[in-house]
């Protein structure tokens, strides 16, 4: 079936992928990255000094995730004829393209599970965890852009 791949292990595309959107996408995930760096570098006493910080983070932190998402939907549905159920799902399917490794595609999923609770729980989010996550977490979504970009240049 197309899509799913074809002898060799690669992936047949349903339709062309717009790589015009998909740049537009990355450069504004790697805007959002580049601001939550600026934040989260800041000392801790300065950065929970000004209540905006933390809320700037939050903001961006959905911003970037949203992006991430986009990049995969467009993917999925050009890649594999199919649109994503939900966000932690999405990154499961470029999986099984072929485009994410299993370790990474888990985190981001875990990735968009945090963004739902941002996004619909947010009285429950413990500002501390959201600060670490821009500390560590997010480096998992410049891997994102590293391996799409790999799978693009080899797939293309």
């Amino acid at each position: 079936m197309a899509g799913e791949g074809d002898a060799a292990g690669g992936v047949t595309m349903m339709t062309p992928v717009d790589l015009e959107r998909l740049r537009a996408l990355a450069a504004s995930l790697r805007g959002n990255l580049n601001r939550v760096h600026r934040y989260a570098s800041l000392p801790d006493d300065e950065f929970w000094g000004d209540e905006r910080n933390i809320l700037s983070v939050k903001l961006l932190l959905l911003q970037a995730i949203e992006d991430a998402a986009a990049i995969c939907a467009h993917l999925l549905a050009r890649l594999g004829g199919q649109a994503p159920t939900g966000y932690a799902e999405c990154f499961e399917g470029l999986h099984r393209l072929g485009v994410l490794p299993s370790e990474l595609a888990q985190r981001l999923q875990a990735m968009a599970r945090f963004r739902n609770l941002l996004v619909h729980r947010y009285w429950e989010v413990d500002d501390r965890r959201v600060l670490e996550f821009a500390r560590k977490d997010v480096a998992d979504l410049e891997a994102y852009l590293r391996a799409v970009g790999d799978f693009l240049r080899t797939a293309l």
